[in-house]
C-alpha cells in the first residue's frame, strides 16, 4: 500500500512539474482579443482606431499576432513567437534592431520590454481579468518621436 501511495504522489508531482514547465503563459490568454476603444486611452494620443490580438500556443511558448489600424487609417500586421523566459526575440526581420523580451510576473500577468538599438523604448504589463473575459495592457515609455507615453489598452475576448 505504501508503494502505491508513493507512486501516486510521484505521478502527481511529475505531471504538475511537466505542466508548469510547458505552461509559459496562462492558457486563458490564448484566443482572439479585440480592443475596447471605450475603455482604452492613449497619452499622448491619438488612440489607434482598432486592434486585434491573437495569442496561440507554440511549443513551450506562444505566437502573438497583432493587426491594427492607427488614427490616420494606416494598417499594420505583426507576428512573433516568444516565451516568458526573458530571452530577446526579433520583432521585425526587416528591422533587427527592434527586440522584445517577455517575462512572467505572476499567473495572470506578464511583462514585455521592447528595445530599439539596445535602448529600452517601452515596457508593457498585460494583466488578465479574474473572469478571463478581458485583459489590460499598461504601457509606458517613449514613442518614435521621443515623447513620454502612458497607454492603457483594454481587450475583450472574442
Amino acid at each position: 500500500m505504501r508503494n502505491v501511495i508513493v507512486a501516486a504522489v510521484l505521478a502527481v508531482v511529475g505531471v504538475s512539474v511537466s505542466t508548469s514547465a510547458a505552461d509559459t503563459v496562462n492558457a486563458e490568454f490564448f484566443g482572439t482579443w479585440k480592443m475596447n476603444t471605450a475603455k482604452s486611452k492613449a497619452d499622448p494620443g491619438p488612440l489607434v482606431k482598432s486592434q486585434t490580438v491573437t495569442i496561440e500556443p507554440h511549443g513551450d511558448g506562444f505566437t502573438l499576432t497583432t493587426d491594427a489600424e492607427d488614427a490616420r487609417g494606416a494598417k499594420s500586421h505583426t507576428a512573433r513567437t516568444a516565451s516568458l523566459d526573458g530571452k530577446e526575440v526579433t520583432v521585425d526581420t526587416n528591422n533587427p534592431s527592434v527586440k522584445e523580451t517577455y517575462t512572467r510576473i505572476n499567473d495572470r500577468s506578464f511583462q514585455r520590454v521592447m528595445k530599439v538599438n539596445g535602448q529600452v523604448r517601452n515596457t508593457l504589463k498585460a494583466t488578465l481579468s479574474a473572469d478571463g473575459k478581458s485583459f489590460t495592457i499598461d504601457a509606458t515609455g517613449t514613442n518614435a518621436e521621443g515623447k513620454q507615453l502612458h497607454n492603457t489598452t483594454v481587450f475583450d475576448k472574442q
